[in-house]
């Protein structure tokens, strides 16, 4: 998929999400989307089930409630992304820097956080921890 697909479906995404009447929720099942400049984007709600985000730069991004489930986000930088209430069942964030990220009441339920930068304090969000 090319950058200018990427911007279409972005676009009738950003539609579909005003409820214009137009566009559609963007569908990206099992596409390749690595290396891609993705800041700041707009992806609420997006189904994005297997998507390969590998050394994407998605900081900023908006991943509210997206479904992310069995994707590779390996080394993206995720920094300040909103990832709450997203599905990263068995999604892989090896190395992905999160930073800043908001992952209230995201699911990751076998997601493998292995030498992601992370802090602590969102850890313990997100797995439902007590801090000391």
């Amino acid at each position: 998929m090319n950058a200018d697909q990427i911007e279409n479906i972005l676009n009738a995404h950003s539609a579909w999400l005003r409820n214009s009447g137009e566009g559609r929720r963007a569908v990206l099942i099992d596409e390749d989307l690595r290396n891609l400049d993705l800041r700041g984007a707009d992806m609420r709600n997006a189904d994005m089930r297997g998507v390969n985000l590998s050394d994407t730069n998605l900081a900023g991004a908006d991943l509210r409630n997206a479904n992310l489930s069995q994707a590779s986000l390996y080394n993206a930088n995720m920094q300040s992304v909103l990832l709450s209430e997203a599905d990263l069942t068995e999604a892989d964030l090896r190395r992905a820097d999160l930073k800043g990220a908001d992952m209230t009441h995201a699911e990751v339920w076998r997601t493998n956080l292995k030498g992601c930068r992370i802090e602590p304090t969102v850890l313990h969000t997100v797995l439902g921890c007590d801090l000391p």
